[in-house]
């Protein structure tokens, strides 16, 4: 028969590799992956003078995982400049993500479910926007870059180069007269080797992006704490049985 501080020990050690599954082992699975979050400003160079904080900014959120290298659940949403930025457009669908090499990531997020935005299908993923024409889905979209070795890190200019946006909304149309064909868009462009603005209007310069990483849900506390205090009451228990 087995004696009950044989049987006590043993539903001590179970409780004890419960706890470290619990304050251990459950953080450790998700600990290659961080949600940051994520501004672009796109400065309207049309507004630098009438209104100079009307700009286009793209604000979101998106996971990371550092041993895949890949990111997930990019979303957003992107102001409307001409409104004084009093209007957003929802970017819910993240339906591209372009290696750069071995530097980082492009990642894009769209309105609608479709990588079509531009008159003949597409969008810009590399900052060559093409044609500015909409596609009749009244569709918009934001790139962003995402560093490989520390997303936080600032952007060099060729990285800078990929970001770009098109707002082909009924509030991103030109002229602004219910017949409106030209989309809002930006990205950089180049004259004689010199970074400045690209779009339309006058273009967007200077581009700016600034990534952090997001503060931890109380949840996520709550489950550490709890698990670290289940290890000190199963410490405390098997002192006392022996």
């Amino acid at each position: 028969m087995i004696s009950n501080k044989v049987q006590s020990k043993t539903s001590g050690a179970r409780m004890l590799l419960g706890a470290l599954a619990m304050a251990v082992g459950m953080p450790s699975a998700f600990a290659s992956v961080t949600t940051y979050n994520v501004v672009e400003t796109f400065n309207q160079v049309v507004y630098d003078v009438s209104n100079p904080t009307w700009d286009t900014i793209f604000t979101g959120s998106f996971s990371y995982d550092s041993v895949t290298q890949t990111v997930s659940n990019l979303t957003g949403s992107l102001s409307q400049a001409m409104d004084g930025n009093t209007t957003w457009v929802p970017l819910t669908y993240q339906l591209s993500a372009v290696a750069d090499g071995t530097n980082g990531l492009i990642v894009s997020v769209f309105k609608e479910n479709t990588t079509d935005v531009f008159q003949g299908g597409g969008f810009a993923s590399t900052g060559l926007m093409g044609p500015v024409r909409t596609y009749g889905n009244y569709n918009a979209f934001a790139s962003i870059y995402v560093p490989f070795a520390d997303p936080t890190a600032a952007l060099t200019q060729a990285e800078m180069d990929k970001l770009a946006y098109a707002d082909c909304t009924p509030g991103g149309l030109m002229p602004r007269n219910g017949s409106g064909t030209v989309c809002m868009a930006g990205w950089v462009a180049y004259a004689n080797g010199v970074p400045g603005p690209g779009g339309t209007m006058r273009g967007t310069f200077p581009i700016t992006q600034s990534i952090t990483a997001a503060v931890p849900e109380p949840e996520t506390y709550a489950l550490m704490s709890a698990g670290l205090g289940l290890m000190g009451f199963v410490a405390r228990r098997r002192r006392k049985t022996r």
